[in-house]
């Protein structure tokens, strides 16, 4: 599939600018020695402007967004996964080193409760300091509240190493793994409204996820007040507590938003068998 059909599947055609490598030099600390000393063991990571977003170390192999992008999205069209009315979301953080690529399917849809729906979402990371090696992620959005639901990153991490491609059929046969993912996690959730969640088996989870911090702790039981009044007090309303925590909590530096939203997420995938164990005793 080329390029020029992806386009007319409709969304247009993903370009992002290029960066380059340049070497490092050390200035002198001896105000008569006037020779900078090249640095071997690191290189810089230049944007299209010239200004320096990372330095790695010199045997790393850097990654184009503007190559595995594309190949992705190739992957994407080419797999099981119905792309009617598909989104794209593009968030950059750390300069532009860190790039996060959101799709959305709304074909993919699947009611949870009464008017209450979810769709499948791929996040695609890729980075040019070595925080994240090329990296596609599953899991959904509830439509109501735009939560990011999270889903248990045992079998829906796909981390790919750092390689100048993909390997496209493994990738339509992992993208094809995705979707059956989230089928199954969304048919689970649907059990999560009339499923009864105690005070105190709410409060365990929320200090879980807290991890000692008395504000976050704070933030988290005040925003699961405003589920139970919501959902009921059940764990669909617990579950949303900590994707909305994830999703929307206040953020210290905006610019790098999209990195922090990951990372929360990967504090609430730790949290997840906890709410699996209170479905599979109700």
């Amino acid at each position: 599939m080329t390029h020029l059909e992806i386009v007319k599947k409709g969304l247009e055609e993903i370009s992002f600018p290029l960066v380059t490598e340049q070497s490092l030099y050390t200035c002198p600390t001896d105000l008569t020695d006037n020779d900078p000393k090249w640095v071997a063991t690191h290189k810089a990571i230049v944007n299209e402007l010239g200004d320096p977003i990372a330095v790695v170390g010199s045997g790393y192999t850097v990654v184009q967004n503007d190559d595995i992008y594309k190949e992705i999205e190739e992957a994407i069209y080419a797999s099981a996964i119905d792309t009617t009315g598909m989104t794209r979301k593009i968030t950059t953080s750390h300069l532009g080193a860190r790039t996060i690529v959101m799709y959305t399917f709304p074909a993919h849809t699947i009611e949870v409760a009464d008017g209450d729906n979810v769709c499948l979402t791929i996040k695609v990371l890729n980075s040019y300091d070595g925080s994240w090696r090329f990296m596609t992620l599953v899991g959904a959005v509830r439509e109501i509240c735009t939560n990011g639901m999270v889903i248990g990153e045992w079998f829906s991490e796909d981390l790919m190493k750092h390689t100048k491609n993909i390997d496209t059929d493994v990738a339509v046969e992992k993208l094809g793994h995705a979707l059956e993912v989230y089928t199954k996690n969304a048919e689970l959730w649907t059990a999560y409204p009339s499923t009864p969640v105690s005070d105190l088996q709410a409060t365990n989870i929320l200090m879980s996820l807290s991890g000692g911090s008395k504000t976050l702790l704070k933030l988290l039981q005040k925003t699961h007040v405003q589920y139970v009044d919501e959902l009921g007090k059940n764990l669909w309303a617990l579950f949303n507590t900590l994707t909305d925590w994830s999703t929307h909590a206040k953020f210290k530096n905006e610019k790098n938003m999209g990195a922090t939203i990951i990372t929360r997420e990967a504090k609430v995938r730790k949290v997840l068998p906890m709410l699996e164990a209170l479905r599979k005793v109700a």
